[in-house]
């Protein structure tokens, strides 16, 4: 609002009185905007017109077609198994780039899937359930460069056990 000489006058007009009225092309309602009355009606008409495609894949395991961002179909995600990890030499599967920390984290992840995969949810000593740990018997520094991943994690050489009884297993044995 503009003071001029105490008269109050709009500094500008509303803008239905200069603006010709439009229809919507999604919804047919009347609108100040040259296409849309909102922007939902504008997504889902440009949705109708021009729908996003889904990228699709293969199943690793049995090869159908799937989402992109799935890697196996839901017939075979409950068996899936990761060959080309199993098949892996420890030599082949240490990080010698990174941290001497880090050279066996492949090996430990693929244990922890084999106790996921095994139902293993609690301490195999103390029954402890809040965290557990993947456990070799046999240490994986212990194996030769040549032995295969599904050897160092097979069942027979893996616990499941809470931090302290893990503690206790690595040190006082």
């Amino acid at each position: 609002m503009i003071h001029h000489q105490g008269l109050r006058r709009p500094l500008f007009f509303p803008v239905e009185l200069y603006l010709p009225m439009n229809n919507c092309i999604n919804c047919n309602e009347e609108t100040n905007n040259p296409k849309f009355c909102s922007r939902s009606c504008s997504v889902s008409y440009n949705n109708k017109l021009n729908p996003r495609r889904k990228k699709e894949g293969n199943c690793k395991n049995c090869g159908r077609s799937i989402r992109s961002a799935w890697t196996y179909c839901e017939d075979c995600r409950g068996i899936r198994t990761i060959p080309q990890i199993d098949d892996l030499t420890l030599e082949k599967a240490i990080y010698i780039k990174h941290h001497r920390s880090s050279a066996f984290a492949l090996v430990r992840s693929r244990a922890r899937s084999i106790l996921k995969q095994l139902g293993i949810v609690s301490c195999q000593n103390c029954g402890y359930d809040k965290h557990i740990e993947a456990c070799h018997i046999r240490a994986v520094s212990s194996f030769s460069p040549d032995t295969k991943l599904s050897e160092i994690n097979h069942p027979d050489n893996l616990r499941g056990l809470c931090p302290n009884c893990h503690w206790e297993f690595d040190n006082l044995n």
